[in-house]
Parts: structure tokens; sequence; C-alpha cells
């Protein structure tokens, strides 16, 4: 008998499940008192009720967007809409709980490819994106030729390429943000970058589309990295695409999205001398803060000047003349003077020397693709020959504009230049000064 008393009182201390009605208004109780985080527990649930979860998603809603949490605003708002499309007050607060997520998704995006990025050499991040667009734009030009429902397939995966490939111009935006002084040309110079990003954006979205003018986008966007690769590459990154575009004009590869390999051989040695001096005597001040790193001799350094200069003045022949001289013999000043360089197998050596290695099996990579991109360049040539009229009007535009790019790049050239030998000074401090600090208990050489 006691047994089923005790029972009974046990059954009747059992509540009975909670109504949508009763949640509601204890959602209301503690919104009313101010109490955010029981009504948002209480009412997040009931957003899914027929009877109450319009009102419930409409609290919810206000509660997200004045804690600053948009996503869930913008769901909760949603789910109000979808119970009374018609009411004026919904709409208006769906559009309200909208309206910034464009500015805070892209702000978050960036937020994630900065911190994906830390670490990472930008000028190194910007020769494998050269080397990925090039690739990019050889497939536009063939992957409409597939059997369609493998078409589809590849038109998705070059999207996401290029999705990607877009993201690499963000931290190059923000390494040079943070390292030029100068607001205007600062401001020049990140406005073509985020030009650069633009077109890439666009190549994406025609790759989903599966648009024809995927191509020709993709082109643009080959030239944009090839011209800031050469602006930003440090002497080892710069004499190895050297050597890629040397060797191409001695085999005499057809030209890469209308370039002469000859003429970016040139260029890569321009902006090897120009940035050589600055990045050697970088890499000597970190060479004496740190005993690991091989030493760059003085007498080493002078020889490679001599032969920067000699190789400059026989490309610059080879350009101008119809037929140019030796082109191996620039071939082999171009392999004396990496073999000069030194071979830093522990990062460092100014921006580019530790990725030497890199930069080799990506040279090698580069190499491999030549045949693939010959095609599509012939390809891209024979549409040029069937307007022959438009083509001289085409490149009477580009020599007027030829001046002022020229300019450009100077102008771009010698501010990254200053940014970098900022950068460089600051790294071979922190690495003086981290010498110069007492080993850790548990670091010691008792």
């Amino acid at each position: 008998m006691t047994g089923l008393i005790l029972l009974a009182a046990m059954l009747c201390a059992v509540e009975a499940p909670q109504t949508d009605g009763e949640a509601w208004n204890e959602g209301v109780e503690y919104y009313r008192s101010g109490d955010v985080t029981n009504a948002l527990r209480v009412l997040r649930p009931l957003m899914l009720s027929q009877t109450h979860g319009a009102r419930a998603a409409e609290v919810v809603a206000k509660l997200e967007y004045d804690r600053g949490e948009l996503e869930e605003a913008a769901n909760a708002a949603q789910i109000a809409l979808r119970g009374a499309p018609e009411d004026e007050r919904a709409n208006r607060n769906f559009t309200r709980a909208t309206d910034g997520l464009p500015k805070l998704r892209e702000t978050k995006r960036i937020d994630a490819v900065l911190k994906a990025s830390q670490g990472k050499d930008p000028g190194s991040m910007m020769q494998a994106a050269t080397a990925d667009a090039r690739d990019l734009m050889t497939q536009a030009g063939s992957f409409m030729t597939n059997a369609p429902a493998k078409v589809v397939a590849l038109a998705d995966a070059l999207s996401r390429r290029a999705e990607k490939l877009a993201d690499v111009w963000i931290p190059v935006r923000e390494a040079i943000v943070q390292s030029i002084t100068n607001e205007q040309q600062a401001s020049t110079i990140v406005l073509q970058i985020e030009q650069a990003e633009t077109k890439t954006k666009k190549a994406a979205e025609e790759f989903e589309d599966m648009d024809e003018g995927a191509y020709a986008t993709m082109s643009d966007v080959e030239h944009d990295f090839t011209r800031f690769l050469k602006l930003t590459a440090m002497p080892p990154a710069a004499i190895g695409e050297d050597e890629i575009a040397q060797t191409n004009a001695w085999q005499d590869v057809a030209p890469l999205n209308g370039r002469s390999w000859q003429q970016d051989a040139l260029d890569y040695t321009r902006a090897f001398r120009a940035k050589f001096p600055s990045w050697a005597r970088a890499y000597e001040q970190q060479a004496q803060a740190d005993t690991n790193k091989p030493p760059f001799t003085a007498e080493d350094q002078a020889k490679v000047s001599a032969l920067a200069t000699e190789l400059e003045k026989l490309q610059l022949e080879c350009v101008e003349k119809a037929l140019p001289p030796s082109q191996e013999k620039a071939l082999d000043l171009i392999r004396q003077i990496r073999e000069l360089l030194p071979k830093d197998n522990n990062g460092g050596g100014g921006q580019g020397s530790g990725n030497q290695q890199q930069n080799q099996d990506q040279n090698q990579q580069n190499r491999d693709k030549q045949q693939d991109r010959q095609q599509q360049d012939r390809q891209s040539d024979q549409r040029q020959e069937q307007d022959p009229q438009q083509q001289p009007d085409e490149q009477t535009g580009e020599d007027e504009k030829e001046p002022e790019q020229q300019r450009e790049d100077q102008e771009i050239e010698a501010t990254l230049k200053k940014a970098q030998e900022r950068n460089d000074e600051h790294e071979a401090e922190k690495k003086a000064r981290m010498r110069k600090a007492p080993l850790p208990p548990n670091e010691r050489d008792w």
C-alpha cells in the first residue's frame, strides 16, 4: 500500500509537457525582463511551431540583430516572413536583417583568407597563382569541347579554382596597404589589384555559367598576374622565371597569351637587377644574425651584378634583332647567376630566397605545361588572323598606352621595393634581438 502511494506521488510530481502557448508566454516574460539568453533559449525551438512560430521568429530576429548576429537574425526573419508574407512589418524586418549580410560575409571571407595566408610569402603565392592562371586560361579554351556531361563537371571545377585564385589578391593587397606609407601610391596599386580581383571573380562566374567568354577574361587575368609577378618577385624567383622564359625563347616556343618569351625574359632580368642590391644587403644582415644561413660574399655579389648587366644587354639585342644573337648564351648567364646565389634551405634570405627549391619545382611544372599551352596559343592566333582589319587597330591602342603603362609599372616597382626594404630591415632586427636574448632554461646546454 505504501509503495502505491509513493508511486502516485512520483507521477503527480512529473510535470506535463509545456504547450506552445505556455512556452510563448515564458519567452515573452524573459524578453520583457531583459533576459536575452533565456528568451532565446525558450523561443528558438518555438520558431517551428505552427501556432506561435512566426511570432517567436520575429522576436528571435530582433534579439539576434541587436546582438550583431546577422546570420541568425536573417534566418529567423525569413521564418517570420514565411508565416506572414504579406505583412509589411515582417518584410521590413527581413530587409533590415539581410542588408548587412553581404558585407559581413565578405569580411569573414577576407579574414579567413588572411588567416590561412599567414606566414606565406606573397611573392611565392603570386608565382604559384600565375602558373595556375595560365593553366586555367588554357583549359578555358578547350573545356567546352568535351561531352556535355563532362563539361558541367569541368565548368564547376574550373569555377572553384578561379574563385580560389581570386583570393590570392587579398593577402597581396593587405601586404601592400601595411607596407606603403604614401597613401596616393597605395591607393593606386590597391585599385589595380581590386580591378584584377574583380576580373578573376568574373572568370569564376563565367566558368560556372559555361560561358565561352571565360577564355578572354582569363587571358586578361593571366596578364594581370604576370605583370604583378614581375613587379613583386624577389631575385631568386625572378631568375627562376627568367630561366623558363629564356628557355622557351631559345626553343622557339609559341608566344604565351600574345607575349614574346624573349621580352618576358628581359622583363624578369630587369626585375632581378632592380631588386638585387637591396635584397643582397638584406640577406647579408640576416646572415650575420643567423649563422645557419650560407654566406653571400661581396665578391659573389659583384659577379652576379656583372653577369646580370651582361645578360640584360644580350637579351635586349635578342628582342630587337630579327636574327638574335646566341640565346643559349643568355640561358648560360642565367644559370651562372643561379649558381652564385646563396642556397638558403632554412628560409629567409629576403623574400623568396627560402623558396628557391619550390621555385625550381614550379619551373619544371611550368615547362611540362608548355605543350598544352602551345595548342591554345595557336587557336588564339588563328582567331586573330580571322579578323586582320581589327588587329592593327588593337595593336595601335596598345602602343599608345605603353608609355603610360611603363610609368605605372615603374612607380609600383619603386614603391614595392621600398616596402620590401622596410620589411627586410624589420626581420633582420628581429632576428638580431632573438640572437642576443638568453636561451630559456630547458634549451640551455648545461
